[in-house]
């Protein structure tokens, strides 16, 4: 009797943890659901001035909007946000002061589309490797976060 019930008490907790494991990595701060951080490798030996790009999906499942007012992390020296400006196959990309979040939406943080800029590195991303990225956002508050880095994690999450 018992290893039938520690058999259905397993399938059980498999059933609930197969859509955590689905849906990536995420966090929540409030209304906002942050999902699945990550980064793109750096060639190897890169640093100082090297640059990367930090992407992840804010969901906001309150009735106000929110932003996300900026990032930080201690393994670049400074964190921009950056969207897209003018048109064109390929527009060129500014710093932004903030990133709207609408009410019951979402932004994508995602390659083509606003990201986060990591300058001045103080090493290189490797694929595999893991660090803490700080969010503040105007009405949730504050969140540190683990940004994965990963080749092709756009294919993975979409």
């Amino acid at each position: 009797m018992i290893p039938r019930r520690f058999f259905s008490l397993l399938a059980t907790l498999a059933l609930i943890g197969l859509p955590l494991l689905a849906s990536g990595h995420g966090y929540r701060l409030g209304d906002i659901r942050i999902v699945h951080p990550w980064a793109m490798p750096t060639a190897r030996g890169v640093a100082g001035d090297a640059s990367g790009v930090g992407y992840l999906i804010l969901k906001n499942n309150g009735r106000k909007s929110d932003r996300l007012l900026s990032a930080s992390t201690e393994i670049a020296e400074k964190v921009e946000l950056r969207a897209h400006s003018g048109t064109g196959d390929t527009p060129p990309t500014r710093p932004v002061e903030s990133i709207e979040i609408p009410a019951g939406g979402e932004v994508r943080l995602e390659p083509g589309g606003p990201y986060l800029l990591l300058l001045n590195l103080k090493q290189p991303l490797e694929e595999g490797q893991h660090f803490a990225v700080a969010l503040r956002l105007e009405r949730a508050g504050k969140i540190t976060v683990d940004m994965w880095v990963q080749k092709n994690a756009k294919n993975s999450i979409y």
